[in-house]
């Protein structure tokens, strides 16, 4: 499959709101169906996504994106089971911006949603989970199976706005996401390749809470959409698969027969 704009606005165009994510989580359940992707569900609504077999000593990408977004709009979508009217416009630079009038489309971060099912139709082996509750506090992610990160090399988010802007610390504490020597060693080339130019912007976001129960290094990237949690947030379509395409270029780059850890030393922040 290719992400395009046709994908990524079917999936920006499903209803979600906190507490009311089923349907994102039945859309979610069924790509995995229909590609024969193995997929769980835990007792609060979190989606677990394993694509391929992994060997013993062998290390894959996860995904990290919640389901829920800060339109309470878009509940009304939810009950009457119809999609979110999206429109298109064409921006200064002739790009492409998919919208919601009056409320925001939700990209923050149903364009991470729909990106890392794009990720996970790619790549022969990966692993991707879907929470529940972000929006109110990290309540998918703080409940999760951590059992699930059992053979993953790096945590990567797609919940930071726009193109060329990555999150490199935790904004509650100052934390950092990933190591020096990781990006030394695999970031910087990637992130040059692509044009990154802005790596020290902060997140709160679910990574922030796995990684205060983990030893991975994690990676917070541009999913394309702008102004969130604003009535006139929207997506920008190219942006969105330049994300996409940084994504991928960055699983590629990883030694599969590792883990990308970090010690807490490295992370700091922490009292």
């Amino acid at each position: 499959m290719k992400f395009n704009k046709r994908f990524l606005k079917r999936v920006l165009a499903i209803p979600s709101y906190s507490y009311r994510e089923e349907r994102m989580r039945d859309y979610i359940l069924s790509f995995a169906k229909k590609r024969g992707i193995a997929a769980a569900m835990d007792k609060i609504g979190n989606v677990y996504l394993t694509k391929g077999e992994i060997a013993k000593g062998e290390y894959v990408p996860c995904f990290v994106n919640h389901m829920d977004t800060v339109q309470e709009p878009q509940c009304a979508y939810v009950f009457r089971n119809q999609c979110l009217p999206v429109r298109e416009r064409k921006n200064e630079e002739g790009k492409t911006e998919l919208y919601v009038d009056g409320y925001g489309i939700g990209g923050d971060n149903k364009a991470g949603v729909a990106m890392a099912l794009a990720l996970v139709d790619v790549l022969p082996k990966c692993k991707a989970v879907f929470f529940v509750e972000e929006e109110i506090g990290l309540v998918g992610s703080e409940n999760m199976d951590y059992g699930f990160l059992k053979h993953v090399s790096l945590l990567i988010t797609m919940d930071c706005w726009g193109r060329v802007r990555t999150a490199s610390e935790w904004r509650k504490n100052s934390a950092k996401m990933y190591s020096r020597r990781f990006y030394e060693q695999v970031l910087r080339k990637v992130y040059e390749r692509h044009g990154v130019t802005v790596m020290d912007h902060p997140a709160n976001t679910d990574v922030c809470k796995l990684m205060m129960n983990c030893d991975l290094c994690c990676c917070d990237i541009g999913n394309g959409g702008y102004k969130p949690h604003c009535p006139d947030e929207y997506v920008c379509v190219e942006d969105s698969i330049a994300g996409y395409e940084l994504i991928l270029d960055l699983c590629r780059s990883l030694d599969g027969r590792r883990a990308y850890r970090i010690t807490p030393e490295e992370r700091g922040g922490f009292v």
